[in-house]
């Protein structure tokens, strides 16, 4: 019976939040593809340049609708399962909200697996295949200059264009600084291209600081750098979207950073709690399971809405002043879900009296 009863909840649930996650991610699809046609139009890629481009960019639309979904699938399937007394009869029965909790367990669980796989894999692929299209029709040498300084290894470097997977830059200069931080050298190259494992200049010429040493120029050089392609790529993104993995080697230094440490940790202690989001939204909506089957409630369901839509805010509040460096990166990651999860478990025990 428990088996039973089990697997009806966690049907009923899970498929109302996938359903709802399926609907967000085409409603908010086709807000953006409205904003984008007339650029894909421009760039003559038809009908088949706008599916392209909606395929490429479902991952990051559904890994932002997942949390609204689970907040909204949840309350609409508790609402709807107390409005046909099924709620009532589970209590009657000895099944309180606590017990249907933990019957609901794997749902969370199912859609945090989904979750990470989308910010791990599906997304960071996505992004990067989407900007190499989309730029891809217009030839790098007539791309207006588009000027990025990154800190490398080698120093402080300074390209003028860069290709949308970004392996290949242009005007490229290159600044070496000593243990003082003063100028030493400046090398600069026409250009430079990833060949699998490191970069190639052309065209190179130095040019060093200290008094009575000739410039040296050369056709070709191998440079040697902890800068990739992908760190290239994500400098065009205004907030690209970095997995676990990234964002360690960037903490680590064996990749090129180009935000504060503050914003790389955060967001790589935001990749474990981020998981959580669909659990602590059931657990938000758990009020909704306390409606009359005559109307009543309304006022439940209200704050239950409130509690995910505040989750979200008072989440994303936090992550701005911990990527800011404000705060630290353990508080900005934690501080929301902990405060969001003690609020749910005190709802929950002052649902179980009524």
């Amino acid at each position: 019976m428990k088996t039973v009863l089990g697997s009806y909840l966690r049907g009923r649930v899970a498929g109302q939040i996938f359903g709802l996650l399926l609907a967000l991610t085409g409603l908010m699809q086709l807000l953006e593809l409205l904003e984008v046609t007339p650029d894909v139009l421009d760039r003559k890629l038809g009908v088949a340049g706008l599916l392209h481009y909606a395929v490429l960019r479902t991952p990051g639309v559904m890994l932002l609708a997942l949390p609204l979904a689970g907040l909204l699938g949840s309350m609409s399937a508790f609402h709807a399962m107390a409005r046909n007394r099924e709620i009532t009869a589970l209590r009657t029965a000895g099944v309180g909200l606590s017990r249907l909790l933990v019957y609901l367990l794997p749902v969370p669980f199912l859609f945090a697996l989904l979750q990470f796989g989308l910010s791990e894999k599906l997304v960071p692929a996505a992004e990067a295949s989407l900007a190499t299209w989309w730029e891809s029709t217009t030839p790098l040498e007539s791309a207006p200059a588009n000027p990025q300084w990154v800190r490398t290894s080698n120093g402080i470097v300074l390209f003028e264009r860069n290709s949308a997977d970004g392996a290949t830059l242009l005007d490229v200069r290159i600044y070496a600084t000593d243990p003082q931080g003063l100028l030493t050298l400046r090398t600069r190259a026409q250009r430079a291209q990833w060949d699998g494992s490191q970069w190639q200049l052309s065209d190179v010429r130095d040019m060093h600081v200290e008094p009575g040493v000739a410039p040296v120029r050369e056709d070709s050089r191998a440079w040697i750098s902890n800068l990739r392609p992908e760190d290239v790529h994500q400098l065009d993104a205004s907030n690209p979207h970095l997995s676990a993995g990234v964002l360690a080697d960037v903490i680590g230094g064996e990749r090129v950073a180009t935000k504060r440490e503050s914003f790389y940790r955060t967001v790589l202690l935001q990749s474990f709690t981020a998981p959580f989001s669909v659990f602590i939204m059931m657990l938000l909506a758990m009020p909704a399971a306390i409606v009359s089957e005559r109307g009543g409630g309304g006022l439940r369901v209200l704050v239950a809405l409130g509690l995910g839509l505040g989750f979200v805010l008072v989440d994303g509040i936090f992550s701005a002043f911990g990527t800011g460096g404000r705060i630290s990166p353990l508080l900005a990651a934690t501080a929301a879900p902990v405060l969001f999860v003690v609020m749910g478990f005190w709802q929950l025990r002052n649902c179980e009296r009524h």
